[in-house]
């Protein structure tokens, strides 16, 4: 019997991106076709290529190489759009408040991508601990298996079919998760194991995989608080197809 095949195989998460919507930049219109005039026949304001560069800067700003690194390079581009569009001398009425609203808009946005930066930091960190844990569920597994390789068969055997009802996971349901594990471990300690050593090598096993709730339940709170954002972000490409929209640029679906 390997316990190990049985147990291992859940653990593989589908690791999202800290972060969550966070870390998703919203696309741009700038280099898309555009035509003289805008969407609705008129005139293409005079303005739309210096407001297209300062999109195309945001497109096309260093990435970071983790998720924080990503989230501070994001906030600092956001920021950055939001001062140039500021700055950007433009007449034209319709036009210049529209690249008012998403200069403002720029900067709410980015403002909450920095609030979200702890966030980011601890989701990394749980993430760091969560492949520990899955090492450490690894071990017990191996020394069960080994335990019950010179135990009694028929109580092992026994063992091994309860342990095929250990919980899948797969995507982001963090507390579903871990709410499964927790009713998975209940049940299992239910069972009598006789043989001490078979016994013993159970609960060490089942106390590793309960050290995983915890952080699990952690996760699935931040991941929450990182998803707030992402209504900022819809609005932020709202106001930028707004802007494409004006200029003859066909708008991000």
């Amino acid at each position: 019997m390997r316990t190990r095949s049985v147990l291992l195989a859940p653990f593989f998460f589908l690791v999202v991106a800290c972060g969550g919507g966070a870390a998703q930049e919203p696309k741009t219109s700038a280099d898309a076709n555009t035509s003289e005039t805008s969407g609705d026949g008129k005139p293409r304001p005079p303005e739309c290529e210096a407001v297209g560069k300062h999109l195309v800067a945001l497109e096309d700003r260093p990435k970071g190489k983790g998720p924080s690194e990503e989230m501070r390079s994001l906030t600092g581009a956001f920021l950055r759009l939001s001062d140039a569009l500021k700055k950007e001398p433009i007449e034209t009425p319709d036009f210049k408040e529209a690249v008012a609203e998403l200069a403002t808009q720029a900067e709410s946005f980015g403002n909450q991508l920095k609030s979200m930066g702890p966030i980011v930091d601890e989701m990394e960190q749980i993430k760091g601990q969560l492949s520990a844990w899955e090492k450490k569920v690894t071990s017990t597994a191996n020394a069960f298996d080994a335990t019950c390789n010179s135990g009694p068969k028929a109580e092992c055997d026994a063992l091994g079919v309860e342990l095929q009802k250990v919980p899948r996971m797969e995507g982001e349901k963090f507390a579903e998760h871990a709410a499964a594990i927790e009713k998975f471990i209940a049940a299992m300690e239910k069972l009598t194991v006789k043989d001490a050593k078979v016994k013993s090598s159970l609960t060490a096993m089942l106390g590793a995989l309960k050290e995983g709730v915890p952080p699990m339940r952690r996760f699935a709170t931040l991941l929450n608080e990182s998803k707030k954002v992402d209504p900022a972000g819809d609005e932020f490409k709202a106001k930028v197809n707004r802007v494409a929209a004006m200029c003859g640029v066909k708008p991000e679906e």
